[in-house]
């Protein structure tokens, strides 16, 4: 008999479609709640009388909480519909603080065994509201410092990284020349990062495939080499596309978010994929499958002195027990403590 769970969490990039197959691939049978459907995007009040009563509040009171509130009610009573009378195994919350409160308090009414969430932006980027903490049996978070943040520390927090797809396998496409990758959105604080990463790449003959999928022109004049990056809301790239480029180029380029020192998937898809990784994210350096040959950290301006070396030695090949924890079949046991499983733990 199957194993079955609800999985609530964004859409962006599609990447719950593949959080979803995994599951499926691991045999949970899965049920996904939205926490922004078309309904909710797109809403219309359901009558004229709470219309009006809404521009009241607003201009007479400036409540602008009412709209919002009629959203979660309606995303409540849908949701209901969904769950039906059926009570599943587990249910797995990922960004808990774009759920509303009662939404999380109904899924877990209908969990039988855990109720899951994984913060994977961190903490001080994606705050939780402080209630949300105590519904869960268990709040998994990617980054070590919201272990120790003074803020959560009268919480029970437990460490975990991100992952890699392992449903999929790599195939490699031949191809010439050197390619580095990066896709990403837009955060101001990195510019000058990918600016100069991208020009010491070019400087030493690597093709560049920089994507970072926006159209707002008040953005992209941040960039003084924006010939170098690919930008446009139409190169958005879902984590299935993703997928096969990674098989297409040779370097994967991560920049850290100031706001998180967390390892991205990006850490995780070079591992799996055996592709060098340039980051300057120094946290990664901590974790065990950490090689100086394979992982190049940089800090503000020595890449250029550092980048050549590197370049020249061959990728050294990871023990592929040290690669295998860190798939997703092997996250998911974690996550739901399903033995056997290797543990996976964040450095401090």
């Amino acid at each position: 008999m199957k194993r079955t769970i609800i999985l609530g969490m964004p859409k962006s990039r599609n990447i719950y479609q593949q959080i979803k197959k995994n599951l499926q691939f691991y045999g949970f049978e899965v049920l996904y709640i939205d926490n922004s459907p078309e309904y909710i995007k797109h809403f219309k009040y359901p009558s004229l009388r709470k219309r009006l009563y809404c521009v009241i509040q607003k201009l007479l009171f400036r409540n602008f909480s009412y709209k919002v509130k009629l959203k979660e009610e309606l995303l409540v009573t849908n949701s209901k519909v969904l769950l039906t009378e059926t009570k599943y195994d587990y249910a797995l919350i990922i960004r808990p603080d774009i759920y509303p409160v009662k939404l999380l308090q109904l899924i877990k009414e209908f969990t039988r065994e855990k109720f899951i969430a994984y913060q994977w932006d961190g903490l001080r980027r994606m705050p939780c509201a402080k209630q949300v903490f105590d519904l869960f049996d268990k709040f998994y978070v990617f980054d070590a410092h919201d272990l120790v943040d003074r803020h959560f520390q009268d919480y029970e927090l437990t460490g975990i990284t991100n992952f890699y797809f392992d449903m999929y396998r790599p195939e490699p496409v031949e191809h010439s020349g050197i390619i580095a990758y990066f896709v990403g959105a837009h955060v101001s604080e990195r510019v000058a990062d990918i600016e100069y990463c991208a020009t010491e790449l070019v400087k030493n003959n690597i093709h560049l495939k920089f994507i970072i999928p926006t159209s707002d022109q008040n953005k992209i004049n941040q960039y003084q080499y924006s010939h170098l990056i690919t930008f446009g809301e139409e190169n958005e790239i879902d984590f299935y596309e993703n997928m096969q480029i990674l098989n297409e180029i040779d370097i994967i380029v991560d920049f850290v978010n100031p706001l998180h020192h967390g390892l991205s998937f990006r850490v995780f898809e070079s591992l799996y994929y055996q592709k060098k990784l340039i980051t300057n994210n120094k946290a990664v350096c901590q974790y065990d499958f950490y090689h100086p040959d394979n992982i190049l950290i940089w800090d503000k301006e020595d890449l250029s002195h550092k980048i050549q070396e590197f370049l020249a030695k061959p990728y050294k090949p990871v023990d592929s027990k040290i690669v295998k924890k860190y798939g997703f079949g092997n996250w998911i046991r974690n996550i739901l403590d399903l033995s056997p499983y290797e543990k996976i733990n964040l450095p401090f």
